[in-house]
């Protein structure tokens, strides 16, 4: 038999052009595929906010709330009212109004556990962390509630010399204007206090090696995160090693538990007590029968601890830093009440400025517009009848409290805000409700309810102790650049990488 190619060729192309069936099957293939992308259970009949009806697929759709989510959210409250779905990064999720804050704070049937697993990179190389803050064991939350949240005023002396030490460390004690980046400046911050809080073994905290580790860890994990957001989830382990900040991330997580082997050697060589006091101990004991997981829980609570507040701080600095007369009360405030005590529960309580920035630095800064993600464990109907069928992903929008809708002049900084309200409320009037761990339909940064952040306790010690340090050691002119102090990723409120500010060591009035 002889081969003749151009007969195949000719062949192939009298096939290709007298038989519709490839391309027929290919149309179906196709459509089908749409038709599943749509496909959405609806049951209250709410507004659809995502693909145009012209559009094949939905990554414009995504893209629009990739480039302008709040924009987006704000609009479709005004036309659709309260309840709408959207397509945000790789999904349809139900989107709710403030109106609905309450009737979800103690919901059960809506979990932000499992709503978090859905959003997070897990089973993805580089990403063991992730499996770790979603686990049905729960150990990150026992080590909060337990360790952190029980202990609170052992901590104080720690968060305290870790504070002056990093600023020495990161900002030195140069008497003259220097300039630093202050986002970068904040993480190492960060990376040093957090730590000494969870790894209490001076080889391992003051080293920095692993402070800029797993700092960076923390900030690539975002952005490697994002990016893996826009492929549906059985797409992101294969796409994964095409992307330079998923292999980057790889490898710094080998690097990390590299770092660490002496210290899983020297627990796994000790018979440890479970010491709830000391973060490492307790969670080692937590752990038993997994310590090579021992990086991976750690980078979690990093994950949990400063990705969020190093944010904010950041915020607090470029917004407090701009205001002479708010810099001259807050020192004012620290002089009065630390004084000659110094830190303690109640000093750390008596600093209500400070407490009203904090507060109001979260309010103008919320981590993401869109919060209190849940997924509906089975069918929930609300008070109004509003249905959510079981696996709803939803999230509630934080707009109104950003702008005018609710606080007065709500779209500027006003650091005494909450310090005047204490100051003007009704002497029946519970204080309490003002603190910048409280939570409310109105200020919701922490979340609301039974599922509120369990650390924000741990996390309002150490934003104040950091922050007098900062106040009154530092003298800091702050410099932002001409896109703005942040910006938006998605949903996700971000502080502009290209702050800067020029710093120098002031006396200070006391002694920390």
């Amino acid at each position: 038999m002889t081969f003749n190619l151009e007969d195949i060729i000719s062949k192939y192309q009298r096939s290709e052009i007298g038989s519709p069936y490839p391309i027929f099957v290919i149309f179906v293939i196709a459509l089908c595929y749409w038709w599943k992308s749509t496909e959405l259970e609806n049951p209250s009949g709410l507004p659809i906010v995502g693909r145009k009806w012209y559009e094949l697929g939905n990554g414009k759709a995504r893209q629009r709330v990739r480039d302008d989510c709040l924009g987006i959210v704000r609009s479709s409250l005004q036309k659709y009212g309260d309840a709408f779905y959207l397509y945000t990064d790789s999904r349809y999720r139900l989107i709710l109004s403030g109106k609905y804050v309450d009737m979800l704070r103690n919901e059960k049937r809506l979990d932000f556990i499992t709503a978090l697993a859905d959003k997070l990179v897990n089973g993805v190389h580089g990403f063991e962390p992730m499996e770790w803050m979603t686990s049905d064991k729960k150990i990150l939350h026992a080590v909060t509630k337990h360790s952190l949240n029980r202990h609170l005023g052992t901590f104080i002396e720690p968060l305290n010399e870790e504070s002056d030490y990093t600023l020495r460390q990161v900002w030195s004690d140069e008497s003259e204007y220097h300039e630093v980046m202050l986002k970068d400046s904040v993480w190492k911050f960060f990376g040093q206090i957090m730590s000494r809080t969870f790894i209490n073994e001076k080889d391992f905290y003051r080293n920095p090696e692993w402070v800029n580790a797993s700092s960076e860890y923390v900030e690539l994990s975002a952005l490697a995160g994002y990016e893996l957001r826009a492929f549906p989830r059985w797409a992101k382990r294969w796409v994964a090693p095409f992307l330079p900040n998923c292999r980057k991330l790889q490898s710094l997580f080998k690097h990390i538990n590299v770092l660490l082997e002496p210290l899983k050697d020297r627990l796994d060589g000790q018979k440890l007590e479970i010491d709830s006091k000391n973060p490492l101990s307790f969670l080692h004991q937590k752990m038993e029968g997994q310590p090579d997981e021992l990086a991976s829980m750690l980078i979690a609570l990093c994950l949990v601890s400063y990705d969020g507040g190093g944010e904010l701080f950041t915020h607090v600095l470029h917004s407090v830093f701009t205001n002479d007369q708010l810099i001259r009360d807050l020192r004012a405030e620290i002089v009065s009440v630390v004084g000659d005590k110094g830190f303690n529960k109640n000093t750390l309580q008596g600093l209500v400025l400070m407490d009203s920035v904090l507060k109001e630095a979260m309010r103008m800064h919320p981590e993401s517009v869109l919060l209190m993600q849940r997924i509906a464990l089975e069918k929930v109907v609300l008070p109004d009848g509003l249905i959510i069928p079981k696996g709803t992903p939803l999230l509630v929008s934080g707009c109104h409290i950003i702008d005018a809708s609710i606080w007065p002049d709500g779209d500027k900084f006003d650091g005494y805000r909450f310090f005047k309200i204490r100051q003007n409320a009704d002497s029946s009037t519970n204080q309490a409700a003002y603190n910048f761990t409280s939570t409310s339909p109105d200020h919701f940064g922490f979340g609301h309810g039974s599922q509120a952040c369990p650390g924000r306790f741990f996390a309002s010690y150490m934003q104040k102790i950091l922050l007098c340090h900062v106040i009154m050691k530092y003298d800091i002119l702050v410099t932002i650049p001409e896109e703005g102090a942040w910006f938006q990723r998605g949903y996700t409120h971000v502080a502009h990488p290209g702050l800067k500010a020029h710093v120098r060591r002031r006396k200070e009035e006391i002694r920390l």
